[in-house]
């Protein structure tokens, strides 16, 4: 069975694309276990966003959900 050229590309960027988003999401999540026990540890929300490279906005999400479980 032949595959055609643009299959071939098409599935070789797919595959390059699902990488990147698993590199990502695998950032964000340590990132956000970073944040939180930095926050336990009482570091300002502001050195937090800094030192992780989030948002103050995602610093302070993050923290208002740990508050509610």
């Amino acid at each position: 069975m032949f595959y055609n050229q643009d299959f071939l590309v098409a599935r070789e960027e797919a595959k390059e694309e699902g990488k990147a988003e698993g590199k990502e999401k695998g950032r964000w999540e340590s990132a956000k276990e970073i944040a939180l026990n930095l926050y336990k540890e009482k570091m300002p929300v502001e050195m937090i966003a800094k030192v992780t490279k989030l948002t103050i906005q995602q610093v302070k999400d993050l923290v208002g959900k740990a508050a509610v479980l």
